[in-house]
């Protein structure tokens, strides 16, 4: 397992939510994101791009491990997220 591999584990724990999830939501393969999970496989910049975008996470930390995981989010992020997991339970 490389840094990456292992701050993508993180995430998924902090997430909450299933390698099956991930892959659905980046578009690619549930065997990708294992392999990626265990550093079997890189991403593509583009895929790092997406976790990102998707999941508002620092590509620093992603990639580098330095700041914080998350990005800061504002008052219309917060509740938009509130509404999300309302709507999944």
């Amino acid at each position: 397992m490389n840094d990456f591999s292992s701050r993508l584990n993180e995430l998924i724990l902090a997430l909450g939510i299933k390698k099956t999830i991930l892959a659905e939501k980046l578009n690619v393969s549930q065997a990708f994101v294992s392999q990626m999970c265990k550093g079997v496989s890189n991403p593509s910049d583009r895929t790092i791009s997406d976790i990102c975008r998707l999941f508002n996470v620092s590509e620093l930390w992603l990639r580098e491990g330095q700041g914080e995981m998350f990005l800061p989010i504002d008052q219309n992020q917060q509740l938009e997220e509130v509404l999300v997991k309302m709507k999944m339970e």
